[in-house]
């Protein structure tokens, strides 16, 4: 993909598949250490998700699978793939399907960690797939994981270093694989503080295929002499929009009506819903029809900001109350998961949340695979070389406050040149993307067992 993916000149003579890294004695103590005070830390952990689950139950559902007591039993040597969150999700759901597309006769376990992830994931399941919540990062609870999952590799998504359990699969000769993986500045300068203890982890990793070269010096930084670094890209540069969802999305678009401005301010969090209703109050003043889809990231907060919608003196719909938007509503709160893609394609204009808030932006990629200019604000240190590809290309427009944002949103709404010209910059980032899902997947063969060989014809 351009300058972004190509590998760091002192990493492209890595071998292919890198060689497995000596555990030294001072890793085996740092990682005893590690043990002794997880358990030590696993009752606040464990009262942290009860206190999630307060205001999302599904947090304390499936508490069985956090212990590992119920993980799926796999036939041997499968491959066991994690994604942490929804974020990473689709970026999961359609490398474990090109896999399953390869080689259908291998078993796969899907892992998520948070309850929105993991609904994703079995959305998403396909045959030969299983799926669970990947448990506590404790010692016998990993063997018992190990245990009954039995991959045969394990390939981790983006940023999850789990110390614990990367030292169990070590233990138990399972490699690892990161794929997609990034490292920010601010996750490398926490991590650094630990350096003995994550270098020890990630002598578990045989290669790590970075988002960005970057991430890839952050992550040789802090792994240990050896370490097969290389830059493969950020998988969610292949997200395709698949015929179900722009179906969909033309029917909520036909519900609306074609001729009204729509836009949609997506993953939001708290300021960032006063700072998308104080911009849509300016649209409105020159556009009474124009209407804003509010699509808070964290279902724990649908409540409060169906509250704040309600305060507004706007005229409000509710997506588990009306289904599509009702006539005349000005806003309307998407307070379901898993419908976001949907709306993407049945808006003209994205504000991408966690970017105004201080979080660190999130996928910038899927509202741009739908040809949508895409407005965010300046904190993106999480999506860093995302946001850079998008902002030169023309696609991406970064505002401070609500101000910038209504005047932003004007010039795009009122201009059909400008909505396609910069829809168009969007997609044309997209298409760099082409061999992303290639380069990761190159990476993961060599630690994939053989196929199985057919038996020959009987003579007769």
């Amino acid at each position: 993909m351009d300058g972004l993916m190509r590998l760091p000149a002192e990493r492209g003579k890595a071998k292919r598949g890198g060689a497995r890294i000596r555990m030294t004695t001072r890793d085996e103590v740092v990682l005893g250490g590690y043990g002794a005070l997880s358990w030590i830390a696993a009752p606040a952990m464990f009262g942290y998700m009860l206190t999630r689950s307060a205001r999302d139950p599904g947090w304390r559902r499936r508490l069985s699978e956090r212990w590992a007591l119920r993980t799926p039993v796999l036939p041997p040597g499968g491959v066991w793939l994690h994604g942490s969150s929804l974020g990473e999700a689709g970026a999961l759901s359609m490398l474990a399907g090109e896999l399953h597309a390869r080689r259908p006769e291998l078993p796969m376990l899907l892992t998520a960690f948070t309850p929105a992830g993991s609904a994703a994931i079995r959305r998403g399941l396909r045959q030969s797939q299983s799926h669970c919540f990947l448990p506590l990062d404790l010692g016998v609870v990993n063997r018992r994981f190990l245990r009954a999952a039995r991959p045969g590799l394990g390939v981790i998504l983006e940023t999850e270093i789990w110390p614990g359990l990367f030292a169990a699969c070590r233990a138990a000769g399972v490699p690892l694989v990161m794929a997609s993986a990034r490292l920010s500045a601010r996750s490398h300068a926490r991590y650094r503080r630990v350096r003995g203890l994550v270098s020890a982890a990630l002598r578990a990793v045989r290669t790590v295929g970075a988002q960005g070269e970057e991430d890839a010096r952050r992550f040789a930084d802090l792994g240990p002499g050896g370490l097969d670094v290389r830059v493969t890209g950020n998988l969610k540069f292949h997200f395709r929009p698949g015929a179900g969802v722009l179906e969909r999305g033309a029917e909520i678009r036909r519900s609306i009506g074609p001729g009204r401005p729509v836009w949609i301010a997506a993953s939001t969090h708290e300021p960032e819903e006063q700072v998308a209703l104080q911009a849509h109050r300016q649209v409105l003043a020159a556009r009474e029809d124009a209407l804003l889809i509010m699509a808070p990231r964290h279902r724990e907060r649908f409540p409060a900001v169906r509250a704040l919608l309600q305060e507004s003196g706007l005229k409000i719909g509710v997506r588990s109350v009306e289904g599509l938007p009702p006539t005349g509503a000005q806003v309307f709160l998407l307070d379901s998961l898993g419908e976001m893609t949907a709306f993407y394609a049945a808006v003209d204009v994205a504000f991408v949340g966690g970017s105004i808030a201080r979080v660190g932006g999130h996928n910038l990629l899927e509202p741009a695979a739908f040809g949508l200019p895409v407005l965010a604000g300046p904190h993106l240190f999480q999506t860093r070389d995302t946001a850079r590809l998008l902002g030169e290309a023309g696609a991406l427009f970064i505002v401070h406050d609500a101000r910038e944002l209504a005047g932003r949103l004007a010039r795009l709404l009122d201009s059909e040149d400008a909505l396609r010209s910069a829809g168009e910059a969007a997609r044309s980032c997209l298409a760099a993307g082409e061999d992303v899902l290639e380069e990761t997947l190159a990476l993961i063969e060599p630690f994939l067992p053989p196929r199985p060989l057919r038996s020959a014809p009987s003579s007769c």
